[in-house]
């Protein structure tokens, strides 16, 4: 597949919806929690796999050790937005780009100034107490140390995100279903068409084109209408300047 291609599928486009996938994050510097070479490591420093950590479970019945790995690991490795990211938020600005979708939880769209973002498992960057719903920071959590506790009613605060075991709010699969079934384009990035992002929107878009930019061949590449391998920081630049 040519370059140029894809920068006529995206300049014929009139509504581009995005799905992004997990491994922009990790190519931006973030910390993917779901990556098996760091599993062993993570469980001689911790005693725990990171499946196990990274869960509901985990969280309410041993919440300093939660707390202990989330600050080191999750918010020790924020990373920050890379080129394809300024590119999304440029063709946003443009009207390319109506919406983007992601199950990344570092926020990284938001920080590169993309204002329609539906975060399907929720942001590092926020935070709340489950007994009483005062909100928190990050700022917050990075200031305290063990178990973080709400000035108000001294319950424990939780992260906004969804860990393992918990169910994606229902507004937000209505909202990213909605998204894509207004688009023309879907635009995947970072992930296969078998990711359970792309699983998940996937059966709402009626649109005319599916553009794939991954850095990963897979069997499920047939599924796209145009297809490009390679690291979307790398590509996306190049097709939309």
């Amino acid at each position: 597949m040519k370059l140029r291609n894809l920068e006529n599928a995206i300049r014929d486009s009139r509504h581009i919806v995005c799905l992004l996938g997990l491994s922009v994050a990790t190519d931006c510097g973030c910390f993917d929690y779901r990556d098996r070479d760091s599993s062993y490591d993570v469980e001689e420093r911790y005693g725990y796999s990171p499946e196990e950590i990274f869960s509901a479970a985990f969280l309410n019945t041993r919440t300093k050790q939660f707390f202990d790995y989330y600050r080191e690991e999750i918010l020790g490795k924020l990373g920050e937005p890379g080129p394809d990211l300024l590119t999304l938020k440029k063709m946003e600005d443009d009207g390319k780009v109506r919406a983007v979708i992601t199950r990344s939880i570092y926020g990284l769209p938001q920080r590169a100034g993309i204002k329609h973002v539906v975060a399907m498992h929720g942001s590092v960057y926020n935070y709340h107490c489950a007994h009483c719903g005062r909100t928190y920071t990050i700022d917050h959590i990075l200031k305290t140390k063990g178990i973080p506790l709400c000035q108000s009613c001294e319950n424990p605060i939780r992260p906004d995100i969804v860990l393992d075991g918990e169910m994606i709010p229902n507004h937000l699969i209505t909202e990213a279903a909605g998204e894509v079934e207004r688009a023309d384009t879907l635009l995947v990035l970072g992930c296969t068409m078998k990711a359970t992002l792309t699983q998940t929107c996937i059966k709402y878009f009626e649109g005319s084109r599916i553009i794939l930019i991954n850095e990963e061949e897979d069997y499920s590449d047939n599924a796209a209408d145009l297809v490009y391998h390679g690291k979307p920081r790398d590509v996306l630049p190049k097709i939309y300047r």
